[in-house]
């Protein structure tokens, strides 16, 4: 089924027809339409955010212009075809080298390619893209879908309910491991439109999973503006170990939330990969809400020319017993800029907390600025929580010691940066995943 996108831009791509004319392109039932129009209403209701906002003060809005956007997306619900019938760019991107359960491919929203191993996805494990599921699981997406993140939380938030297309909706019955990672890449290289995909992942108890998700397009044209939401259950005594790779082209302005609801005994590793885009604005959060939760946290962060990439975290104890640990590293080239604001949060309850968070970063230019503001906030007494924050220049003595065996400075600069983030890269545990986000950040460096 196609869509003339003339329809959805037509009153301006933001719009409330534009939001209409979606929603019935994609057959969605009614409730999901009137939670569309509920987001509208909120969205043409809260003010846009401003510098007196915290955690806006150092983000350029000047940079964000939504009436610059031309349309909501490009394409829906065409029939998937083969790999070997994907453009060659996206090819490129999931490589040669692949062992996945499942791979999902999105063009401008649209499903363009589906495979799943029978072998290693069993039965009654769902892999649907957001739209499909809506349709063919209405209660389980009812029940799920905006559970963690609301349209209240902000104007950007609201826009993202009311005009959301695409992201996947994966659910892991009871005691099911999935054998193969799942995989899925959001790719768009249509011109100054917008992409919202939205994702939800549900573990049952005991169920176990590895997903990947890459957005990406090419650096000469893409969308004006990514809105993303993720929203991860994890249920007792789950594991899930979930990376998202972040390869936007240089006039993308993307906003995205991530939010884990982590249950007793269960365990989560992310690891966020960023390297693309002309800002990122990004909010990755983990609530431990029962006794034995624990969480892993990851951040490879790259950005050069002109890039600005905001991350603000949030380690959220709500339980006893708990345990995170957050590291996010940023190398920072040319006139780049960082921030990261990270809060440990322990609530009065969750007594005997273990929690740790650092930012480190590396400069390799003098007109590089990252800033970086840890902090804790806690409300227990029986707990160890510690952070910490660096900034500093390449090593002097690493470089001279690289250069004086005959290897040119760009070539010893880009040994380092790999030298870098190579303790975060290892800890991803699954070989394939580690190699791609290897060559991610190799291609960049070679860019």
């Amino acid at each position: 089924m196609s869509v003339d996108t003339r329809s959805l831009t037509e009153g301006g791509a933001l719009s409330e027809a534009a939001l209409r004319e979606l929603s019935a392109s994609t057959g969605e039932p009614s409730w999901m339409l009137d939670r569309r129009m509920e987001a509208w209403k909120a969205f043409e209701r809260m003010g846009m955010p401003t510098k007196s906002d915290e955690e806006w003060r150092r983000t350029d809005l000047s940079l964000l212009n939504l009436s610059a956007i031309s349309s909501v997306r490009a394409e829906v619900g065409a029939e998937p075809g083969s790999f070997s019938e994907l453009p060659e760019p996206i090819r490129t991107l999931l490589g040669e080298k692949r062992q996945e359960g499942g791979l999902m491919v999105r063009t401008d929203s649209g499903v363009s390619h589906t495979s799943i191993v029978r072998d290693a996805v069993t039965d009654g494990v769902l892999f649907n893209d957001m739209d499909s599921a809506v349709r063919d699981h209405p209660d389980l997406v009812r029940r799920y879908f905006g559970g963690l993140v609301a349209p209240s939380e902000g104007k950007l938030i609201a826009l993202h309910y009311a005009l959301w297309s695409g992201g996947a909706f994966v659910v892991v019955p009871r005691h099911v491991q999935v054998a193969l990672p799942l995989e899925t890449l959001s790719w768009s290289d249509t011109r100054g439109h917008a992409v919202m995909p939205h994702t939800v992942v549900v573990l049952e108890e005991g169920a176990e999973l590895f997903l990947v998700e890459q957005l990406a397009s090419p650096d000469d044209r893409g969308p004006a503006m990514a809105n993303a939401v993720v929203e991860l259950y994890l249920a007792q005594g789950s594991r899930l170990e979930y990376v998202s790779l972040q390869r936007w082209g240089r006039s993308v302005f993307h906003l995205g939330i991530q939010r884990a609801l982590v249950g007793r005994d269960a365990q989560l590793g992310t690891t966020s990969v960023v390297l693309g885009s002309r800002v990122t604005k990004s909010w990755i959060e983990s609530r431990l809400t029962e006794p034995g939760a624990n969480v892993a946290m990851r951040g490879i962060m790259f950005a050069d020319g002109e890039q600005r990439f905001h991350h603000h975290t949030l380690q959220d104890h709500q339980a006893p017993s708990t345990s995170s640990d957050l590291l996010f590293k940023v190398a920072l080239a040319d006139r780049s800029r960082s921030e990261f604001s990270g809060l440990i949060r322990v609530h009065p309850d969750a007594q005997k907390t273990d929690a740790y968070q650092a930012n480190r970063n590396l400069s390799l230019s003098d007109a590089a600025r990252a800033d970086s503001m840890p902090k804790l906030e806690i409300a227990a007494n029986d707990v160890r929580c510690t952070h910490g924050a660096t900034v500093g220049p390449i090593d002097q003595d690493q470089l001279f010691y690289l250069m004086a065996r005959g290897l040119p400075r760009r070539a010893a600069e880009r040994m380092i940066v790999q030298g870098f983030f190579e303790p975060l890269i290892e800890k991803i545990p699954l070989a394939t995943a580690r190699e791609r986000v290897r060559e991610a950040v190799d291609a960049k460096l070679g860019g």
